[in-house]
């Protein structure tokens, strides 16, 4: 590899200095500290734009000078602007495998391995001034508070409706707002606030999703705290509940108890690009993947446990295995009988029940048991092993295919892509 260049070098090599200016920034530097840069500022021998010009030479980076217009709205979206300002750090344009970030200085890592662990997106750095960052921050974030405040005002929800917008999007903390007789919802989402005006029927229908009911935990109290759980239509989700009151209103705060934080480290989920499309599809009510792995040990490991990864956890969910599963007992399971003749029968029992979703890892030929699997849930994970002909999925009505490849370290690469017959 090339040995990189100093800034006085590539200043130099530019005619912005001379030798003799680097000898006096040397001793200017010796004598009152910091950086090399610094001291060309401190002497007046370059301008700010042209120090930063010079770093993002040195670090192989563009140096941008990025209008508003030209920022991707779903980019700048995932931080808040309190996060952009506090690290000078504005992502710009994001695709399906990366993000663009613009900095105002190369060695600003810290900042840049959150987003990374964030999104699970590859991180591609762009050089731009602090001030020119800062009035890109402002600029972005006015634009997005004033196309939100432009929109039409908004209708008050039922508390069912908060619950399952807060849910699905992924949620970590939800809550109720109430002042005098006005009541809001708000909920986390893509690092955002969202706020909706609540229905007047709210209050009774918090005690009838919530369990324990919520009057009975803050009868005369200020504050409380308690683990409960919504039902919601049959889905339960269990929750830590927080509450604070004073003359003027209530807060309540809701936090799923967060079975797939556990899950996430054992297994580093999908970018939220993949999380989206596999949670709009299963959405659509009829979402149906065969499930590749590399390697094939990956797959029996973590099948059992997609629906509480990347679904909602209140889902109800089968994993259906044969006795040699080492697996069967961390998913709710039915292990099949040794005989595979038995298997479509045993099968077609565990219909009635009206799961949400299946899992399914089981050998042989699945022309033999696929059909029957199938019916068990609109939604379906079916391991696939390589040797199999993908076709045989295509004709059962599968239409896509997950992947998932571990890297070193543990990484995760997923992929979802169509399955053509």
């Amino acid at each position: 590899m090339a040995e990189r260049r100093t800034i006085g070098q590539i200043l130099m090599s530019f005619g912005r200095i001379t030798e003799e200016d680097v000898a006096r920034a040397l001793e200017y530097q010796r004598e009152n500290g910091g950086y090399f840069g610094e001291a060309l500022l401190g002497l007046g021998m370059v301008s700010q734009e042209e120090l930063e010009w010079g770093l993002a030479s040195q670090f192989d980076l563009p140096y941008v000078f990025p209008e508003v217009d030209s920022i991707d709205p779903e980019a700048a979206s995932l931080v808040s602007p309190e996060w952009a300002l506090a690290h000078l750090t504005l992502p710009i344009m994001k695709t399906e495998r990366t993000l663009t970030v613009v900095v105002d200085s190369p060695i600003k890592t810290e900042a840049v391995d959150v987003l990374a662990a964030r999104t699970d997106l590859e991180i591609e750095l762009a050089l731009a001034s602090s001030s020119r960052i800062r009035e890109l921050i402002r600029q972005v974030y006015a634009r997005a508070a004033a196309q939100e405040e432009g929109e039409a005002k908004p209708q008050p929800i039922a508390l069912a409706e908060l619950l399952s917008n807060a849910l699905e999007a992924g949620s970590n903390r939800f809550g109720i707002s109430t002042r005098g007789h006005r009541a809001w919802a708000w909920w986390e989402e893509g690092g955002r606030i969202r706020r909706r005006p609540l229905d007047g029927l709210w209050n009774a229908h918090l005690q009838e999703l919530v369990a324990p009911a919520p009057e009975a935990e803050i009868e005369g109290k200020r504050r409380a705290r308690w683990n409960a759980e919504m039902n919601r239509e049959g889905m339960i989700t269990p929750v830590e509940v927080q509450y604070l009151a004073d003359e003027s209103g209530a807060e309540y705060l809701f936090r799923p108890v967060q079975e797939q934080a556990l899950l996430q480290q054992r297994f580093p989920p999908p970018a939220p690009g993949i999380m989206s499309e596999i949670r709009l599809l299963a959405r659509s009510g009829a979402a149906r993947f065969i499930v590749s792995t590399d390697p094939e040990s990956l797959g029996h490991e973590i099948l059992p446990h997609l629906p509480t990864l990347i679904l909602d956890p209140a889902w109800r969910s089968i994993y259906v295995t044969d006795p040699a599963s080492p697996a069967a007992d961390e998913a709710f399971s039915i292990e099949l009988p040794d005989d595979p003749e038995k298997w479509a029968e045993e099968l077609d029992s565990v219909r009635a029940f009206h799961f949400d979703v299946v899992t399914v890892d089981l050998p042989g030929d699945p022309v033999q048991w696929l059909e029957s699997a199938l019916d068990i849930a609109a939604i379906a994970f079916v391991l696939w092993r390589e040797d199999v002909d993908r076709r045989v999925a295509h004709d059962a009505g599968i239409r896509w295919e997950l992947r998932i490849e571990e890297q070193e370290g543990k990484r995760l690469e997923w992929s979802l892509e169509p399955l053509n017959g």
